[in-house]
């Protein structure tokens, strides 16, 4: 029996990991870098940033603009 090309389930049903909120902020840059963290987002920021953790705050980064 032949299957179709993409038919396995692992293809469609995988989970999307959850993103941090700090990539939609128009100061993000990439890589852990922002405008106002140049040397990097500081890890207890980041951890507060990621919705659907019990760690998150909506509140986490005073810099945050969407």
């Amino acid at each position: 029996m032949e299957k179709k090309l993409y038919s396995d389930s692992r293809w469609w049903d995988n989970p999307m990991p959850i993103s941090s909120e700090c990539r939609s902020c128009e100061y993000y840059r990439g890589a852990r870098k922002c405008d106002k963290y140049p040397e990097g987002i500081p890890k207890e920021i980041e951890d507060k940033s990621f919705p659907g953790i019990e760690e998150y705050d909506e509140n986490y980064c005073k810099y945050r603009r969407k």
